[in-house]
Order: C-alpha cells, then structure tokens, then sequence
C-alpha cells in the first residue's frame, strides 16, 4: 500500500523543491522510502515501507521509468499469471512481475483500456510522454485512494488529499455540499472530498488527461445485476462458487508467514475459513490463523459458541480478543487528526484491536469477509417487489417462510412501504431520509432532497426492483471507497493489507448473474454461499438462523451514549459545521440527546457528524502537514532519486 503524488505541469512553474517537500511530507504515513522521477514538465514520486518491497506485494520498484512510460501504483495485483498470458496474446511481454511493471505492460497492449484487464486493489498512473498523456484508474471497489486536482493549468494525482493540498498552488477551502452529503450519508457525492479543488475518482473509472486538455473520466467497469439464461442447478452452482472462492483466497495469501482471517461466527467469514484452509492443505501451505473477538453472553454480538465449533472442526483455536477491552470512543480525537479524509466507519478501535492481534501473530495479510451480505443476502425488501408485481402465491409461502403474522403486520411491513414508495417518488422525495438536521438553506441551496432522489432514482434504473436497488446500494454508493481507503489506511499503520475475497472481481461477476431465490427464499439467507461450504464448515454453523447474529448495535449504542469525558457532548455544542451553516445546531443538539435517552436520532448519522466535527477541528488548528512528518520522510536513506 503504497503512497504517490504526480504532477503534470506544461508551464514548468508551479512545483519548486519546497512544494514537493511539503506533498510528499503528507505522505509519511504511507511509507519511509522514496523515489521520484523528473522530466520537464511531469513530476512522479512514490514512497513505500521495507516490508512492502516483495514483489507479491508492492515489490521493490517505487517509480518504473520504462522508456516513454512512467508508472507509480498502490497496488496489490491477483491472477497475474492470467495477465501474463492475455498480454502474451496481445504481442507485450512484461519487463517484471511487479504491479508497476504489469500496469506498463498492459498500458502497452491496451492504451487507456489497461485497467479493465487488471483485478486486485489498485491505483496508479500512467504517463506516457511520448503521447504526451495521462492515465489513472482505480480498482472497481475503490480499495485503494486516488485523488486528483486541476488547478490553472497544473494537473495533480495523488493517493492523498492531503498531498495535492500541501502543494501552495492548491485551494484550501472546504467543500460543504461535500460535507453535507457525507454527514447525511447520501447516496451522491462519489466524486466529491472535503476540498472544493479536490475531487476523488470514483471505483472502476479511469482519468485522462492528453497534453493540457481538461481530465476527463470514465468508467470501465458497472455492476450488473442480470440472470442469465445459462442454466445451474443450485449445486453446480455452489461447485462453480467453491472453485472461484478457492482461487480467490489464494490469490490473496500472504507470499510469506501466516495469512490471518478475522473469523466470526457468522457465515462469511467461516465459508473464507472452510474453503481456504481445504485450499492451503491442497497446495501444502499453512492454514488461515483465526483472530476472533468474544461478547459477553446475552449480548447480540456474541458468536463465541459458533467460532468454536467452526475451529473446533479445524482442529485449530483462535486467538482471542474482548470487547470489553475496546472502547468505542478511545483516543478519537487522535484518530481523526491522522485521517485523509473524515472516518465513515463507526468501530474502528475495534478494527485496530484485529490489526494488533495480527500483527502479533506475524501476519502481513488478513483476509476478511466483507461482500458475503451485500452479495449472497438480501433483506426482506423482496417480499414488497413481490407484492408490487402480484406474485400473491409466492408471497403467501414467502411471508409465512420469514415468519410474517397477520394482516396488521403485513400491512405495516409490506404493503403500506410500497404505497408510500410511490407517494414519495410522486412527491420527489427520498426513500431513505436524510438527518432533519441540516440546515434548511444548505438543503435547499445545494438541493441535496433533489440529489438524493436522482442516485436512487439512478440505483433503480437497471431493473430488478428493490432487491437488486438494496444490492446496488451497498456495493457502489460513495461511502463504500471511503469506508474501504480508511480501512487501508488504518492496516498501513500496523503494516498489514486488507483482503477480502468474497469481493473478487470473479467472485462478484458470478453473484450478481445468479436468481434472488439464492440470496433469500423459503425463509433462509445465502444458500449458494452456504451450498458452497458444506463440507468445510459445520453443518450446524452454516444452517438457517432465526435471527442475525454477530450484530454490534448494542455494543456502539452502549458506547456511543455514554460519551466518556463529553466529548461527544462538546463536539456538537461548539459545531464547526453549524459555523459553515451546514447543520442546524441546536436541531443536532436536541437529536443527539434524544439518542442518548433512547427517545430517537439516528445514532449512524450523528455518528459520522461527530467524526466530521474532531476531523474539522484538527484541520484549523494544525497545519496541513506536520513539519515532523516532512522531516522523517525526507531524513531517511531513498530508494533512489531519478533527475
């Protein structure tokens, strides 16, 4: 996970030695070696950590100065034998098996295309001064950051915020629609950062810029949510889900040491477990080392007794942490002053406990089980698309199936939803509200009612109704990237990457193509996924549950209203986005107490405003970067400096 800036500047003014200084400065945490290349008009440096430089992972070369093409990448690239053999059949052959040398290759066979012949986390740049052209992509989930500014005539791409806006020429005001829609947690806003000069390419696109022209971007890749007409039982299914689940964990072991897994007891997580450790002991490596966390007994988070069974089965038993020894709220105001962008993730002392204990077991990577919900599950909403179409007898079975009562509830749950869908839609207002919080002019003058209303009109549009809409929103709405980069970010400081194979590119091109009844039917959830595993995981683990397990309300409802010291409390009295007239203080205020006795607010949303609040502060009363952190990276000995 490497860190970069590039700057294309055709007046040959605007970056002295100074201003590259302060970029790169801003680039510490992302790694302690750097190398940088020059030419008359472009900049391109890189930095990396030592424990990196494997080829498997970054590898070794920061800059790849190929002729008339020069590439800087984050990234972390999967089936490069693949890639090697599509570029083969393309007349290119690779100078490396490093990302950067890959990415080369493949802006050689295909041009600006390369990155639809990629798969991994990744996000680079391509100059090709020859053509006198810029290309940057970013991978189709957005695991890795990429930011770009166009100002005067100066083009910057960087994997920081922060980077592009150390450089003297870059604006520094905040961007309050952006603010705004992140608070709310709109559905809008995929291009958009906290700085008005800044923007963020959004997951699988790709930038261009030729000679001085404006950039422009394009998006190579879209999520489909379409059967097809090839014909699958549901075990030939599950046999082709098993086969590219293996693949997928493969690809994504540690190239040395153990490979960890955050295993909970749910079914995600466990299937990655069954599936991988069948896979390691096929190839003659060493199975998946579990870090699990335990919940006291009682609390809806609980798992302890199905982690058991599933590494019991294993032979295996986990490593162990409590919640109790997480704090929610623990050193928040010194998380937000190191954050690129505003963290949109509400446990993230819990994800830095999972880090440490990682870390601990010598672990370099840790496989995760993120998409096996968004993928392999729907809710109940699919009960409404049946109602709505008039499919009576299946949604008699259906309703019975989930537990549904008698006419009250299923007026209330099912039928009443939809009417007031299409009053909503009439009305042009949201289906999913936004905080009342915000101020009414910023409502209104930036038309963020409006905004929300066309991306979920846009989530719509493809078919499928409002099951396929749920899928859509969880897999491509902006606060996915930013939740993802702030994950990588925070595995950086303990200097591991974060894998998820259920999110494989293969894996999620093969899910979105099979029938909703896999996802939820007769009463269950994630059939295929739990066809896959029969054999790996315990049968009682992956049978139907009642209810959801593993589930954390409770754990940050608790944490959250308890507000240690007041710094909840303080933040939201002394709002520095109620100075920019982005919320109605006093409106935020009574929510937030409302929350605290259990009399209302929506506990997400003030969540995120409260993390916006401490990120805001840290940014007025501290320079954009830290002279400290210039001094550290620009002390050590570099992997080389190109002139």
């Amino acid at each position: 996970m490497s860190g970069f800036v590039a700057i294309f500047d055709p007046a040959h003014s605007a970056t002295d030695d100074t201003d590259l200084t302060l970029m790169l400065g801003a680039l510490a945490a992302r790694g302690d070696r750097l190398q940088v290349w020059r030419a008359t008009d472009a900049i391109l440096a890189a930095v990396r950590f030592d424990w990196e430089m494997a080829d498997e992972l970054a590898g070794p070369t920061l800059v790849l100065n190929d002729g008339d093409i020069c590439v800087v990448a984050d990234a972390s690239l999967y089936y490069r034998d693949d890639v090697v053999q599509k570029l083969a059949a393309a007349g290119v052959r690779p100078r490396g098996r490093t990302a950067v040398h890959l990415i080369a290759a493949a802006y050689r066979a295909w041009g600006a295309d390369c990155a639809r012949h990629l798969e991994g986390d990744f996000a680079f740049v391509v100059f090709d001064a020859r053509a006198r052209r810029v290309v940057a992509a970013r991978d189709f989930m957005g695991r890795r950051p990429l930011y770009w500014a166009h100002v005067e005539g100066t083009f910057f791409v960087a994997s920081s915020v922060s980077a592009i806006v150390a450089h003297s020429k870059c604006p520094k005001t905040f961007d309050e629609l952006a603010l705004g829609e992140l608070i709310g947690v709109s559905l809008a806003g995929h291009d958009r950062t906290p700085y008005e000069s800044v923007k963020a390419l959004p997951p699988a696109s790709q930038l261009t810029r030729a000679a001085s022209a404006e950039p422009s971007t394009t998006a190579y890749w879209r999520l489909r949510l379409e059967e097809t007409a090839e014909e699958r039982s549901l075990d030939e299914a599950a046999e082709r889900l098993r086969a590219l689940l293996d693949a997928a964990i493969v690809e994504r072991r540690a190239p040395s040491g153990p490979t960890t897994i955050w295993l909970s007891g749910g079914y995600d997580s466990p299937v990655i477990f069954g599936i991988g450790n069948a896979a390691m002991d096929r190839l003659h490596l060493d199975r998946l080392a579990p870090v699990s966390f335990s919940y006291p007994v009682g609390d809806p988070g609980r798992e302890d007794e199905l982690i058991d069974e599933v590494t019991t089965f294993w032979r295996t038993r986990p490593r162990w942490l409590s919640i109790d020894d997480v704090p929610l709220l623990r050193d928040a105001h010194a998380h937000a002053s190191k954050a690129d962008i505003p963290f949109q993730h509400a446990f993230e002392n819990w994800l830095r406990a999972l880090l440490a204990a990682t870390r601990e077991q010598g672990s370099r990577v840790a496989l995760y089980g993120d998409g096996g919900d968004q993928l392999f599950a729907v809710s109940t909403v699919f009960l409404r698309d049946l109602f709505a179409e008039g499919q009576w007898r299946a949604l008699l079975r259906e309703w019975r199936a989930f537990g549904g009562g008698g006419l009250s509830p299923f007026w209330h749950s099912i039928a009443r939803p939809v009417f007031a869908e299409r009053r909503r839609r009439r009305a042009g207002r949201p289906a999913i509200a936004l905080p009342a919080w915000l101020a009414d002019d910023f409502t209104r003058r930036h038309d963020i009612v409006g905004r929300q209303v066309a991306i979920e009109a846009a989530l719509s549009a493809d078919g499928g109704g409002r099951a396929d809409a749920e899928t859509r929103r969880s897999l491509i709405n902006p606060t996915i990237p930013r939740v993802l980069t702030g994950f990588s970010a925070l595995a950086l400081e303990y200097s591991i990457e974060l894998r998820a194979p259920l999110l494989d590119q293969r894996v999620v091109e093969f899910a979105a193509r099979r029938p909703r009844a896999e996802r939820a039917s007769a009463g269950a959830v994630k059939h295929l996924l739990r066809r896959a595993a029969r054999d790996v995981v315990p049968a009682s683990v992956l049978a139907p549950r009642k209810a959801k397990t593993g589930v954390l309300t409770d754990y940050f409802a608790r944490s959250f209203k308890a507000d240690p010291d007041g710094t909840v409390s303080d933040a939201f009295a002394n709002s520095r986005l109620a100075d920019m007239g982005i919320v109605d203080a006093a409106a935020m205020q009574q929510a937030w107490r409302e929350y605290q006795t259990g009399t209302g607010g929506a506990g997400g949303h003030l969540f995120v405003a409260f993390q916006t609040e401490l990120w805001l502060r840290t940014r007025r009363q501290t320079t954009v970067v830290r002279t400290d952190e210039v001094r550290r990276l620009t002390s050590v000995p570099t992997a080389g400096f190109v002139q």
